[in-house]
């Protein structure tokens, strides 16, 4: 018996989903926005890499203004990641506004919450969902999505406030996760219940 296989493009469509502010509490965490990961490769800058920047400000101060909890991750030690050879390169880009009401964890893996702390304190906080942003989006932000479902907390993505290396790679991102925009995250923190969509 002959068995043969027809590879057919897979169809993108969309479901809808919702969030209920009554039953998903939700931290932002805002992903090694550290001058080590300073993207120099981009040809629009402003499109890029600034603008995310000025979105991961407005969605960190809505959080604050919210009474949610605003966690900022840093990538201690390992090699080199970037082209910046500053000593400060550990530290957070001087465009991002940092509060001395933000809980600030250290990491050494890609993958956010191993062996950081990240998810006991993100729980700490009573949230159960965190709002992911920062750099860069095909490594340590997806990494970080993913291994939320681990630590049994419901991940979604900020869009337009994650850094990538090509702008299309953030594209792509979308269309595996579940993303918001700053109007939905903003109808969210009012107490709106908030319409989501997923690509498959």
């Amino acid at each position: 018996m002959t068995v043969s296989y027809r590879y057919e493009k897979p169809h993108i469509f969309t479901v809808a989903m919702y969030i209920d502010p009554k039953e998903k509490k939700m931290a932002l965490v805002v992903i090694d926005v550290q001058k080590k990961f300073v993207i120099t490769t981009h040809e629009d800058k402003e499109l890029s890499y600034y603008s995310k920047l000025r979105n991961i400000n407005k969605l960190a101060e809505m959080f604050r203004k919210a009474g949610k909890p605003v966690i900022f991750v840093k990538f201690i030690g390992g090699a080199d990641h970037g082209l910046y050879t500053g000593e400060d390169k550990d530290e957070i880009y001087d465009e991002i506004k940092v509060e001395p009401t933000d809980i600030i964890v250290d990491k050494g893996h890609m993958n956010s919450f191993k062996d950081s702390g990240l998810d006991k304190a993100v729980k700490d906080n009573g949230c159960d969902a965190v709002l992911l942003c920062g750099t860069v989006t095909e490594y340590c932000v997806m990494s970080t999505y993913y291994a939320a479902f681990d630590y049994d907390l419901t991940p979604y993505i900020a869009k337009d406030a994650c850094v990538s290396t090509q702008e299309y790679k953030n594209d792509a991102a979308y269309q595996l996760v579940k993303a918001l925009d700053l109007k939905q995250v903003s109808d969210y923190l009012e107490g709106k219940s908030t319409e989501v969509s997923k690509g498959h």
